[in-house]
C-alpha cells in the first residue's frame, strides 16, 4: 500500500513535535532519505504543503483572507484578526490581504470554508432586495 502525501506530512509531524531544534535537523535529513529511499522527492512539495496544513490545524493557526476596497491600518487588521479568533477559535490568524474596489467598501473576511460579508456593496444588495419585496 502506498503512503499518500498527507500520511507523509502528519508522520514528519509526529516525528519533529516537541523536539528540541537541535534534533529537528537531523529528523528532517533522515525523513528526506526515507523519501529518497522510495523515490517520493518529487511529490516533496505537496508533502510540504500538507505539513503546513496539518502544522496550522495540530496548533490552532488559522489562515484567514480580508478583501477591502482600500488597505487596511493597523489598528484595523488587529481587530480583524481578534474577531476572527472569536469566530473560529483559533489561537493566531495569518492574515492576508487583498484590495478589490468593487467591493465599494468594508471588508470581506474568508478563513476555513466560511465567508463574513461585511462589504458596502453586499449591504446595498440586501437593502436593495428588501425594498423590492
Amino acid at each position: 500500500m502506498k503512503n499518500t502525501t498527507k500520511q507523509y506530512a502528519l508522520a514528519l509531524y509526529e516525528t519533529l513535535d516537541g523536539k528540541p531544534s537541535g534534533q529537528v535537523k537531523t529528523a528532517i535529513k533522515k525523513f528526506v532519505g526515507i523519501l529518497a529511499g522510495k523515490n517520493m522527492l518529487i511529490k516533496a512539495d505537496e508533502i510540504v504543503a500538507e505539513f503546513v496544513k496539518v502544522w496550522h490545524e495540530k496548533n490552532g493557526i488559522i489562515e484567514a483572507e480580508a478583501v477591502s476596497a482600500s488597505g487596511l491600518d493597523k489598528a484595523n487588521v488587529k481587530l480583524l484578526k481578534k474577531y476572527i479568533i472569536s469566530l473560529a477559535g483559533a489561537k493566531e490568524i495569518l492574515l492576508n490581504e487583498k484590495i478589490d474596489k468593487n467591493i465599494l467598501g468594508g471588508v470581506v473576511i474568508r478563513y476555513s470554508d466560511k465567508v463574513v460579508d461585511g462589504s458596502l456593496r453586499n449591504s446595498l444588495e440586501e437593502l436593495r432586495d428588501k425594498l423590492i419585496k
